[in-house]
């Protein structure tokens, strides 16, 4: 025999956490080529290591200042003029000096004969005037009439020429230079490259380290140089940047480490960064990649380990940076803080909806969600208790009071003890007790619970039965069933009180698998509809479809109806089905609707008088993505209509938003000419045992006759059921139906083939407007 391996299973919520992960990956992508929030995101960490993190220079670029001594008045060019003879004199390895002067400076010929005369390189950096490159619009994207400007005031005679330009962020500030831009008069090398000369040129925009601290440059003054207070060996084969003054035309910048940096020392700065190749860039997509490995794998732990290694990712997240530039390598971790505040949003709002999900919206109570939760947790024995009458109470007072209540209900059964009551929408409540007091206290409370309630101004009559989970039963949800059958069973005994243990036979076995199994099969789309089309008897042509409700059982099989419905509607799961159904129905609705058919979807006329029977209506088909123009209420089982007044003005309400109503049934049972003439309708359908009995019966096919004869007269349309042969649908025809149902026309199908009968509709005969 093959040896049985078990499959590798991850729980729903892990499975749900790990696609939460994915999806914040694909957001953070998004937010990053449509809106570039990383990018400003990634300033942050540039600003703290830039301003934490500092090291010197390395001394190879000398800052000489040129300002003014008290008294004198030379120009910029003049004082740089100087600046170079006395430089040159020292045997730099270079001398760049900033062409921040106007055009009419009378220093200008000085200047010219200086750098004649130099032996040593002589480099000017012109300032740019226009066409300043931003992180948003790199140089490669700038169009021809976009190109940089700048301001040659003087044609002078040096060995090259440079641009100061700097690349500033959306915030203004400025993180990296460009290794050149292309001006008005060609491509010019930025001041940091004109500075390393051949040494490190690079072939794209870089990262300046604004590590280096500008305090740290070595710095003399012209003043200083001119008094021979210099010693030569501080310039002797050095890189020379000369300043211009600061009451010239000098430039400040904003940068990481300060908001006023002049645009010489900038240039410096950059130029170290090239020299040392102290800060190379990481590409974004490394880091973003490791973190969304490393938040997958955390999802995927336990809750415990789960928040702890969220903790250790936040920690890494923010320690990244540092630990990067330690080792000279600049992280980009925008993307990073992006994903993870992405996927906190998603989990908050996720946990939020849990919480939520877990929560009686009437009564604010815990509901049976949070009681499968709880129920691994739980120290004492699952106990239900049984409201008898609940529903009726409930509709017999104002919608404003069914929470008090209910509270009131939670507080009496938990009376002397702090014990956390849990609470459905059809008067179960449950709570934890030891087993050995269990039988004492539910005693106590049989005795209690005949006392009246006094809801607003009402005095209320309730009683409950008490069901007991005596035995051990692991799963939560089968558990909470078979306690819920033992409270159901109690009702019928007057001890009113029923242990799980004592439970039998097929029935009570199919009852705790239809408890436990109906969530599950709605989640897993094991309860799922078919249509029957609903044709014009004259041409075949589909005018609707009627939704009826089928559930594949994974051990069962196929399950009819009339196997699972009484069940449910007897322990009161009605609703979760007809939500459901509501939602299936309304995904088809709208593609049918387009092909001139509408679906009618099934509703018990219990739910009709229902405090929340609209809500429960309209919330659903929107779920669904429906629309009421396309849906159809078909009232079932009118027998069941306690409020009738109620019922009635709900049906008028779901009529006002655009739903149509259909009376099922029509002349079986209490469907009669009461309901037709109380009830507003669009539409009846009459049983296909009227349709069998006009065969051969004269009165049968006068009624039949008169019928559509009112409902024609009253605006409403007549739907013949059960037609299964030609025959049938002759007489009906004969008798003036219009519109039929029956296997003749199709027996249930899936939606496909039902939309394939309406597009084959379509093709055999031009689109008119049919009674829908």
């Amino acid at each position: 025999m093959r040896a049985h391996v078990p499959r590798f299973r991850l729980e729903p919520r892990t499975q749900r956490r790990l696609s939460q992960v994915l999806l914040s990956l694909a957001a953070a992508i998004v937010v990053l080529f449509v809106l570039d929030i990383p990018k400003l995101i990634d300033e942050m960490p540039r600003v703290l290591v830039s301003r934490l993190m500092s090291r010197p220079v390395s001394g190879d670029i000398v800052l000489v200042t040129t300002d003014r001594e008290v008294g004198k008045k030379d120009s910029v060019a003049e004082r740089e003029a100087a600046a170079i003879a006395a430089l040159d004199r020292m045997n730099p390895k270079l001398i760049v000096f900033e062409g921040r002067f106007p055009e009419d400076d009378p220093g200008i010929p000085a200047l010219r004969n200086a750098i004649r005369q130099a032996t040593a390189r002589v480099v000017v950096a012109w300032p740019a005037i226009a066409g300043q490159i931003t992180a948003d619009k790199p140089q490669t994207n700038i169009s021809a009439q976009e190109t940089l400007s700048f301001s040659r005031n003087a044609y002078l005679p040096v060995d090259g020429e440079a641009v100061d330009a700097n690349r500033t962020s959306l915030t203004g500030f400025v993180f990296e230079a460009a290794d050149h831009f292309t001006t008005n008069d060609g491509t010019l090398p930025t001041l940091g490259v004109a500075l390393v000369s051949e040494d490190a040129i690079p072939d794209a925009p870089y990262p300046i380290d604004f590590r280096f601290m500008p305090s740290s440059i070595p710095t003399v003054t012209l003043s200083s140089i001119e008094r021979n207070e210099v010693d030569p060996t501080t310039i002797e084969g050095k890189r020379i940047v000369i300043a211009v003054p600061r009451n010239g035309n000098s430039a400040l910048i904003i940068t990481p480490r300060t908001k006023s940096m002049p645009s010489a020392m900038v240039g410096i700065i950059a130029a170290e960064t090239l020299m040392s190749r102290s800060l190379l860039k990481v590409d974004w997509y490394y880091p973003f990649a490791a973190f969304g490995i490393m938040l997958l794998a955390a999802a995927s732990l336990s809750k415990q380990p789960r928040r702890f290694a969220y903790f250790l990712i936040v920690v890494a997240s923010l320690a990244a940076p540092f630990v990067a530039a330690e080792f000279d390598r600049l992280l980009p971790t925008g993307m990073v803080y992006t994903l993870l505040a992405i996927y906190a949003a998603i989990r908050i709002r996720s946990n939020w909806r849990e919480r939520a999900a877990g929560i009686d919206a009437v009564s604010g109570l815990a509901n049976f969600h949070t009681l499968q939760e709880d129920f691994a947790k739980s120290t004492g024995r699952l106990v239900v208790a049984k409201v008898e009458n609940f529903e009726e109470i409930l509709a017999s007072l104002e919608p404003s009071l069914h929470g008090s209540f209910i509270q009131q209900i939670s507080q009496r059964l938990a009376v002397g003890s702090d014990t956390r009551i849990y609470t459905d929408s059809t008067g179960h409540f449950a709570w934890f007790d030891e087993m050995e007091h269990a039988k004492s206290h539910i005693t106590g409370l049989l005795a209690l619970a005949g006392a009246p309630l006094r809801v607003g101004e009402r005095t209320l009559d309730f009683s409950c039965a008490f069901g007991i989970l005596d035995n051990e039963i692991t799963k939560p949800r089968q558990a909470i069933s078979a306690t819920i059958v033992a409270a159901e069973t109690a009702l019928k005994r007057a001890s009113r009180m029923a242990l799980v243990s004592e439970q039998g036979g097929s029935d009570t076995d199919w009852q705790l698998s239809l408890h436990s199994s109906l969530d599950h099969a709605i989640a897993h789309q094991h309860i799922y509809l078919l249509f029957q089309p609903q044709c014009l008897l004259e041409s075949g042509h589909v005018v609707g479809a009627e939704a009826l409700v089928r559930w594949k059982h994974p051990q069962r099989g196929e399950i009819s109806p009339s196997e699972f419905i009484p069940f449910i509607e007897k322990a009161g799961r009605l609703k979760p089905l007809t939500a459901h159904t509501l939602r299936l129905a309304a995904r088809s609705a709208n593609v049918a609707l387009n092909a001139g058919a509408r679906i009618s979807v099934n509703i018990s006329a219990t739910l009709l008088a229902e405090h929340d029977f609209i809500a429960l209506i309209c919330d659903n088909v929107a779920a669904g993505g429906g629309r009421p123009q396309a849906i159809t209420i078909e009232i079932t089982e009118t027998a069941k209509i306690e409020d009738f007044r109620t019922a009635a003005r709900n049906l008028e309400i779901l009529q006002a938003n655009g739903f149509h109503v259909s009376l099922d049934d029509f002349g079986t049972g209490e469907a009669n000419l009461s309901l037709l003439v109380g009830l507003p309708c669009d539409e009846i359908k009459i049983d296909r045992s009227f349709v069998t009995l006009a065969q051969h019966n004269e009165r049968a096919r006068i009624v039949i006759r008169a019928l559509n004869d009112t409902a024609r007269k009253a605006g409403m349309r007549l739907v013949a059921e059960g037609i299964e042969t030609e025959t049938e649908q002759d007489l009906l025809l004969s008798l003036g139906c219009v519109i039929g149902q029956g296997f003749l026309y199709g027996r249930p199908m899936r939606i496909s083939e039902l939309l394939s009968m309406l597009d084959a509709g379509e093709n055999c005969e031009p689109r008119k407007l049919t009674l829908y």
